[in-house]
């Protein structure tokens, strides 16, 4: 198995754990051991930390495919060679950059286009998994910044927190929302499939 298919299942694994988690803080809930603002609590912070590790996916996928084995596929070819990750950082950080911001798949697409063509196989991801992964972004900066205009980005832009009552379009409440019971199925886990169909569909493209 190659390093990014590798680095794809350590992430998967996570998504999951999450989840599974987040299933046990629900029994918890019934059993009134924990406040509703404790859960909705778990669900924000457990979402960041998600996220924040898709970023870092991102990431590590964009040394792999510039820096790591060549990919056998057709059409996935490097328009440049880079010696090592470390002058590739170089590269990514010039002239003053602190760190690399990849705060997103678009962002990730553009750099990895910048270098491989086409921008693969970051631009293997499909459409209907790119939407879920745009309103993630949205939920994810409405915990984050929990300014006025991200929290208007996240009622506005997120499909569903609209139809909550009021008091409950926040991120938490809305993660935690069951909109289907046949199959039972809450908001968080449709983006987390969405996280790891996506991190899936890159590694298959390379």
């Amino acid at each position: 198995m190659s390093r990014l298919n590798d680095q794809v299942e350590r992430f998967n694994r996570r998504v999951m754990g999450f989840h599974t988690r987040c299933i046990r803080i629900e029994r918890e809930f019934i059993r009134r051991r924990l406040k509703i603002t404790d859960v909705e609590l778990v669900y924000c912070s457990g979402f960041l930390s998600i996220y924040s590790q898709w970023e870092a996916l991102l990431e590590e996928i964009l040394y792999e495919v510039v820096c790591g084995n060549t990919s056998k596929r057709p059409g996935n070819y490097r328009h440049a060679i880079f010696r090592s990750r470390r002058h590739f950082e170089k590269v990514l950080l010039f002239p003053e950059k602190a760190y690399l911001s990849i705060h997103d798949l678009k962002r990730a697409e553009s750099l990895a286009a910048l270098f491989v063509n086409n921008g693969r196989p970051i631009s293997a991801v499909t459409q209907r998994n790119r939407t879920l992964l745009e309103q993630a972004t949205r939920i994810r900066n409405a915990i984050a910044h929990d300014s006025s205009v991200a929290k208007k980005k996240f009622r506005e832009g997120v499909p569903g927190v609209s139809a909550l009552p009021r008091p409950k379009r926040t991120p938490g409440a809305f993660l935690r929302h069951e909109f289907r019971q046949q199959p039972s199925q809450r908001r968080c886990e449709v983006y987390f499939t969405a996280f790891r169909n996506a991190a899936t569909e890159i590694a298959r493209a390379w």
